[in-house]
């Protein structure tokens, strides 16, 4: 059980979570679009265009067509993505700097509230009455159904590999501290395939080329998105944010947390000198890969990470 306290709301409202989520999430975004322009032989925006995008969205005028279906998911929609975000981020522990809420089963709570956003994308789109977004949606689930499939097997695998043998760990800051104590997970060949399979979960989530499907200018106009305005979508861009900001977090914690020993300002420079490489990485991917089709994009994600994420779950059973 969490138990609620000053740092607790301090932790969910300010740092880790809460303010310094969003400010960072945006910046990383910011960061993400001038790497893939550079990439492209491009300028590209400012680094702080996308906090600007937020606060001019925040006194725009909501507009909501005359063709919605339910007015009210419509409008609220975009608050389930929002909330699960900034959850996620509260549970998840910070090597060296925060260590989560220590709850024993809080990795099973992460993979209900991973899915959190793109429900709200299916929510907010199915409610729209948008044709380009009924196409989003439909796209949204066919991924989110194959994507999610590696990301459950690459979860236990870490809980079971965090085990040691003695069953599966579900503690965040358990299984921080038995890679502190015993190695990152990364440098263990048995892990390899599931760091891999986790990548691509990464990718096809934060639908990043080649899975750039369900929001897809070319055909879809945005897609779910397509009919929102003001306050609404900018709580679509900062959950956005938030997402990327707990997969990044997500991604250390199974697989490179902080420094043993080192002080919280040192892990902290650590942990954003590592978002920041994984940015620039996820950036050049943008911006080298073409999309997949909707079908390619299913069988790719049905065969390649779950595969890899089973390879790894296999050694960590038998070897």
């Amino acid at each position: 059980m969490i138990t609620l306290s000053v740092s607790s709301v301090f932790a969910y409202l300010l740092f880790p979570g809460g303010l310094f989520a969003v400010l960072f999430g945006l910046l990383l975004l910011s960061m993400e679009r001038i790497t893939v322009a550079r990439f492209q032989g491009r300028v590209g925006p400012p680094i702080y265009q996308n906090i600007f995008d937020i606060i001019k969205l925040r006194i725009k005028e909501v507009l909501i067509p005359e063709d919605v279906t339910n007015k009210l998911m419509f409008c609220i929609a975009p608050v389930f993505g929002f909330v699960g975000m900034m959850t996620a981020i509260f549970i998840l522990p910070v090597s060296g700097v925060y260590g989560g809420t220590g709850a024993s089963s809080d990795l099973i709570v992460l993979i209900y509230l991973m899915a959190l956003p793109a429900v709200s994308h299916i929510l907010g789109g199915s409610a729209s009455g948008s044709t380009y977004a009924a196409i989003s949606v439909s796209r949204e689930v066919i991924l989110m159904f194959a994507y999610e499939i590696s990301f459950i097997i690459v979860l236990f695998t870490v809980a079971l590999a965090a085990g040691a043998g003695e069953g599966a760990l579900f503690s965040l800051k358990g299984i921080v501290d038995y890679q502190v104590i015993h190695g990152s997970f990364i440098t263990d060949i048995k892990m390899i395939p599931a760091f891999l399979a986790f990548v691509i979960f990464m990718l096809a989530t934060l639908e990043v080329p080649p899975f750039h499907i369900a929001e897809n200018d070319g055909d879809v106009m945005k897609g779910y998105l397509m009919e929102y305005s003001g306050m609404p979508l900018a709580l679509f861009e900062i959950t956005h944010a938030l997402k990327l900001v707990v997969l990044i977090t997500v991604l250390q914690v199974f697989f490179m947390p902080g420094i043993a020993g080192a002080g919280i300002i040192v892990n902290l420079l650590w942990f954003i000198g590592k978002s920041a490489s994984v940015v620039v990485c996820i950036a050049f991917i943008h911006a080298s890969m073409p999309s997949f089709r909707v079908d390619q994009a299913f069988k790719f994600l049905m065969i390649v990470p779950i595969l890899l994420s089973l390879m790894s779950l296999g050694m960590v059973l038998f070897l």
